[in-house]
């Protein structure tokens, strides 16, 4: 006997709060994939609301609203939540079980990103970020998604993980693939791919274990029977690492750097204070506030009304965490970027049970690459030209492109 997890034909939405809505889609001439759901604002739709797109989603607009779904397993569960509804989806360890069960391997890999830990890891994140910054600096522009963004953070995580580097454009595919494409077939084929590329990492860690994460995870013990943790699980926690490990800080860094680029102040301000970590790790919490990329899913556990609104078991829900952090009722002036803001409740990595496991990483990657780029290259901007159909929704937004220009630098 197989499991349904696909939701039921959306008799129970009314009229009024149907919206055409598709976070795919970015209508031509918009060059910021977030503008798409701050227009849904501007229009005033309702807080809560149900589009027919990609399978039939209600989406949550208030602050509030996001929170006690992202904290609330019991109503809104992670497990096969996608959008567009996939079966078999994998169950993606620890972020696609509930509490308790992800409490299994959220254990297993907290140690590995602990501030602590974090803070282990600068060496080897200040040589990658010196290493490509200083092979363009010269030339006075690059693609910054191409020749940084995508491979500071991918390259970091395929060298914690004990993957192959050199295959880090193949991998770069398979996450465009796995984070943007609406084709079922082409998804489902995907993610055997991805379980593939797995098993042999495993096949190959069980012969010659290293001081990574695959072999970390490999090795993973029940905490009270001391056995092996089962092996799909591992590959499912593996899964999960591997596609949130190539995407989310890329877009995130293509989104600070879009806004540096165009912002002298900016630049000005935090190369003032590169020498303040607690400055700029003040300011890098404003960035990430301000250019979250990630639309993340719950499902519905049980029929509920929520809020006043009718939902059944199994309708899919999707959290902007970008109209989130720029809630009024919680942000003053939020769509005003202070890169002194004292109090700063974004959501960027979630909360509750399933906050983003990485976002230590996360956040010292943007400060290191941010300290050494301003000191090497302390004024750049866009390129006059930028490519057509550029940006892109989903998921993950972010930008297929970024060139960037500059006219000196500051000798290496």
């Amino acid at each position: 006997m197989t499991t349904s997890w696909l939701p039921g034909p959306p008799t129970h939405v009314p009229r009024e709060l149907i919206v055409d809505f598709d976070f795919f889609a970015i209508p031509e001439g918009v060059e910021d994939p977030a503008e798409i759901w701050h227009g849904l604002v501007r229009k005033g739709v309702p807080d809560i609301f149900f589009t027919p797109r990609n399978g039939g989603h209600w989406v949550f607009m208030d602050y509030e609203d996001i929170i006690e779904a992202y904290r609330d397993h019991e109503r809104f569960s992670t497990h096969q939540a996608v959008v567009p509804p996939i079966e078999p989806f994998p169950d993606m360890q620890p972020q696609g079980v509930d509490p308790p069960q992800h409490n299994v391997f959220r254990r297993l890999l907290a140690p590995l990103f602990t501030p602590i830990a974090v803070r282990g890891m600068v060496d080897e994140l200040e040589s990658r970020t010196r290493g490509l910054i200083d092979k363009f600096a010269d030339k006075g522009q690059c693609d910054f998604i191409k020749d940084f963004a995508a491979r500071l953070p991918t390259g970091t995580f395929l060298h914690l993980m004990g993957l192959p580097e050199e295959r880090l454009d193949e991998f770069l595919v398979i996450s465009d693939i796995f984070f943007r494409s609406t084709d079922e077939a082409e998804r489902k084929a995907n993610s055997e791919r991805i379980y593939a590329i797995l098993n042999n990492m495993f096949d190959e860690k069980a012969k010659n274990p290293g001081q990574d994460i695959a072999t970390h995870i490999l090795q993973g013990r029940d905490e009270v029977t001391g056995e092996l943790l089962p092996y799909q699980d591992k590959l499912d926690c593996a899964f999960l690492l591997f596609v949130a490990g190539l995407d989310t800080v890329t877009n995130t860094m293509a989104y600070v750097w879009r806004y540096l680029a165009t912002t002298p102040e900016a630049r000005h301000y935090l190369r003032e204070r590169l020498d303040d970590p607690d400055a700029l790790l003040r300011a890098v919490e404003e960035l990430l506030r301000i250019n979250s990329v990630s639309n993340l899913f719950r499902r519905v556990v049980h029929d509920m009304e929520f809020k006043g609104v009718t939902m059944k078991r199994n309708d899919r829900v999707i959290m902007p965490n970008t109209i989130a952090n720029r809630d009024p009722d919680v942000f003053e002036n939020p769509n005003m970027i202070d890169l002194e803001r004292k109090v700063n409740r974004h959501v960027t990595f979630g909360v509750g049970p399933h906050r983003c496991i990485g976002s230590h990483l996360a956040k010292r990657e943007l400060m290191i690459a941010i300290d050494y780029w301003l000191r090497r290259i302390p004024e750049f901007e866009l390129a006059d030209e930028m490519p057509e159909h550029n940006a892109f929704g989903g998921t993950v937004m972010g930008f297929q492109s970024l060139p960037m220009v500059w006219k000196s630098t500051v000798p290496a």
